[in-house]
């Protein structure tokens, strides 16, 4: 039986994943599992549990949604270098809604209103050399 292949690494500008606001993140990960086959694995973050997957093509998440907001979908894209972007997508009006946030042993990212209303989010991932650093430090 042949080996299922990684998700291709996204290129710059590419959809680095999407994350779901669930109010159950349990009966969506349930759903995503019986009718896409999508494999989840429980990951400990700061604002408590959250739901990682990979899909054929890609990878993805699924949190709680917070006290503020309805539940939702959220393109991150994916960006070599996350304080450039920032200025990049500033300097083309969008407006930075969450500044940069550091995800031990993985990456950074930070969120934008693009004019017109949308919510995205830019992603940058921690070099390799930097990720094996981390995972020996812990």
């Amino acid at each position: 039986m042949a080996r299922p292949r990684a998700p291709p690494t996204p290129r710059e500008g590419g959809l680095a994943f999407t994350e779901l606001a669930s109010e159950d993140p349990r009966a969506t990960q349930r759903f995503l599992e019986q009718v896409f086959g999508w494999k989840f694995r429980s990951v400990e973050m700061p604002m408590g549990e959250y739901l990682a997957c990979e899909t054929p093509d890609g990878r993805g998440g699924i949190r709680p949604v917070r006290s503020t907001e309805a539940p939702s979908s959220l393109a991150y894209i994916q960006v070599r270098d996350l304080e450039e972007a920032r200025r990049r997508v500033e300097a083309a009006g969008a407006k930075i809604v969450l500044p940069r946030v550091d995800v031990p042993g993985m990456g950074c990212f930070l969120w934008f209103r693009v004019p017109g209303g949308p919510l995205m989010a830019c992603w940058q991932d921690l070099p390799a050399h930097a990720r094996k650093t981390e995972e020996r430090e812990r």
